[in-house]
């Protein structure tokens, strides 16, 4: 008889053993002892992260008196994957009505309901408007986004988050200890790094590597089965593009495909390796690792930022080692000029457009690539258009010079500024007011003549298109 998988084996049996969804369980606990009871339940997140099995718990708890066996009578899973015609929705409604076997409830959970067609989408809508008392729904969804707004607000919705890395470190290490698995504490942090939050695949890798018997699993392992490369080969191929080594970054390439490791997988490693230095360089975290850390003090935010976007363009082809190439020798092509220390980035910027400044000034354009991506953070129209523009620092003052009165007319918004303005207060730590004015010095300043730039349909297509008005 095959043996019991290991996710399903320790699937949680009870709310208490429920890991990393604590403000999800407490509500619901405090809703299932006060009888406070919903007719529909929605639980959004990504796979693997509990959902299904808080359902079921739920719906357990719904019918507490009878028993867990008992109750579970009374519970009817969907898949809406392969029942996602309005004939199943039918079916279900010409049986909700039914009572309960043995419960107070009938629980239906309908899981990827996102997955239903509009036509049945309708017809659960008509259900959950007028519900028999005795009913109860939980739809589970991956994408929320595909779930109609007019399901959406005929439910409770609970949000499930990914699962923190090193709370699924420790529900591993407890699972491999109750197994007898010998593991490397750090191949367990691997495999909850390769989870990407679900603690549900986090299991089945542990499964997977423990497999092959009672040795003791290393780092290099599971490294070799989940299809990973060694950090010291990552951040040699890092350190190859950021100093514009074409032929070194092939070849680094090569090897690694040698090895056995996949592009899909390479390209996912790569984008959290090089996520990880963005991270470092504008001083959000700090790492261990010293080519890390090097280059996080050596490249520009720019450079760093086009990398991942590179990557990220490559991660959706259909072809992951042939545009993995071409992504990053685009990048090496342009490290020249791109390969700059954030600071010396926009100092660069600020002498080239002729302007002298105190070392008090200096400090606060070295720290404005920082306050960008703050920006960026609220506003990505916001940072494209600063970006466009030259800025000076006066004081407690940051004066924005830009090509186009309806530019300068946006930055003063007044929504605007105050994006900017708490953006910059974040990041030097004390109030910073910014003005916006028109750059006489710049090469072309035209104000619109036929056409009305201060509308908003016009400012826009400008600003996307990066056109300008002419006579």
């Amino acid at each position: 008889m095959a043996e019991l998988a290991l996710y399903r084996k320790y699937r949680s049996s009870d709310f208490n053993e429920v890991v990393g969804q604590d403000h999800i369980i407490k509500t619901l606990t405090a809703a299932l002892a006060a009888g406070r009871i919903s007719h529909a339940y929605l639980f959004t997140g990504p796979r693997g992260v509990g959902k299904t099995s808080v359902a079921r718990l739920l719906a357990k708890g719904l019918n507490n008196k009878v028993g867990a066996d008992a109750a579970s009578l009374d519970i009817i899973e969907i898949d809406a994957a392969s029942n996602r015609s309005i004939d199943a929705v039918r079916e279900l409604r010409d049986k909700i009505n039914l009572a309960p076997s043995v419960g107070e409830y009938k629980v239906y959970i309908i899981d990827e309901v996102h997955m239903l067609t509009t036509e049945a989408f309708n017809a659960l809508l008509k259900t959950l408007e007028e519900p028999p008392s005795h009913a109860v729904f939980i739809l589970a969804t991956t994408e929320s986004h595909k779930v109609p707004e007019t399901i959406i607000s005929r439910t409770q919705r609970f949000n499930f988050k990914p699962i923190a890395t090193a709370i699924i470190v420790d529900h591993l290490a407890a699972i491999a200890d109750k197994e007898g698995i010998k593991i490397e504490r750090p191949a367990l942090e691997l495999i909850a790094q390769s989870s990407h939050g679900g603690v549900r695949d986090a299991i089945s890798l542990l499964d997977q590597v423990a497999a092959g018997g009672k040795a003791v699993v290393r780092l290099d392992t599971v490294r070799d089965i989940l299809g990973y490369s060694d950090n010291e080969t990552i951040g040699a191929l890092a350190e190859a593009v950021a100093a514009g080594r074409t032929k070194e970054v092939l070849t680094h390439l090569d090897h690694l495909s040698e090895s056995g490791v996949q592009p899909g997988q390479l390209i996912a490693q790569l984008i959290q390796w090089w996520r990880r230095l963005l991270l470092v360089a504008v001083g959000t975290e700090s790492s261990n690792d010293a080519i890390v850390t090097e280059l996080a003090a050596r490249l520009s935010l720019p450079m760093i930022s086009r990398v991942i976007e590179a990557l990220i363009e490559a991660s959706r082809s259909p072809y992951p080692a042939l545009s993995l190439e071409v992504a990053l020798v685009k990048v090496t092509t342009r490290v020249e000029q791109a390969a700059v220390p954030a600071a010396t980035f926009k100092a660069q910027a600020i002498e080239s457009a002729q302007f002298d400044e105190t070392p008090e000034r200096s400090e606060m354009s070295d720290l404005w690539p920082k306050a960008l991506m703050v920006i960026k953070t609220k506003n990505n129209t916001l940072y494209a258009l600063l970006q466009s523009c030259r800025i000076e620092f006066k004081d407690d003052n940051l004066l924005v010079w830009s090509k186009f009165n309806f530019h300068r007319d946006r930055l003063m918004q007044s929504a605007n500024r105050q994006i900017i303005e708490k953006g910059l207060e974040k990041v030097y730590g004390r109030p910073i007011s910014m003005t916006a004015h028109i750059d006489t010095t710049a090469k072309v300043v035209r104000d619109p003549v036929a056409v009305d730039p201060s509308t908003d349909l016009v400012s826009s297509a400008l600003e996307i298109l990066g056109g300008e008005i002419v006579d």
